[in-house]
């Protein structure tokens, strides 16, 4: 019942959430850059049986670049107490979707709770649906060891952060 209670709570504060937009265009392009970089250190992607997807790890900065309003804070409160992944993609053809993700590191699995924002559910999916929601563990996991994210349409990804990646979250 908790379990339920906390999906439904995300669930409607995930209506309020919007892909943060560059509200000053003039900024400098070194932020942008900045941006771009760190969302690419935290992003792997995987192609599977018709789909396309991308995993991004979240944390305090990839939160802030990812979504805006007041939810962002919900979605930090819990990337800050378990390992949780903003998931996005779009299926290449007709799919049935199984919402089913893990995360395996040292031989080690950690099942993973799928969030639905949109379309993340089980289910028919539609060629080029796009597809986004979040992927939440039940706790922590080594962020500076290897894992892999597996789930939906046998899809996988790879972390293997890099020295620069692991110190941006020191900062």
């Amino acid at each position: 019942m908790r379990k339920l209670l906390l999906v439904v709570a995300l669930c409607s504060l995930l209506g309020s959430f919007g892909m943060t937009q560059d509200s000053n265009p003039t900024a400098p392009a070194q932020n942008s850059a900045q941006s771009a970089a760190t969302m690419k250190e935290f992003t792997r992607t995987a192609k599977a049986d018709g789909l396309v997807l991308s995993f991004v790890l979240l944390n305090n900065k990839t939160v802030d670049l990812l979504f805006s309003g007041d939810g962002k804070y919900a979605i930090r409160a819990k990337a800050n107490m378990a390992t949780a992944f903003y998931v996005q993609g779009v299926s290449e053809r007709d799919i049935t979707l199984d919402p089913q993700f893990e995360v395996v590191q040292d031989g080690k699995t950690y099942p993973g709770e799928a969030v639905n924002i949109k379309n993340l559910q089980a289910g028919p999916v539609a060629k080029g649906t796009r597809i986004s929601g979040l992927i939440q563990l039940s706790q922590k996991i080594n962020i500076a060891q290897p894992f892999t994210v597996k789930g939906a349409k046998n899809a996988s990804a790879e972390f293997k952060l890099s020295h620069d990646a692991i110190k941006q979250l020191e900062n």
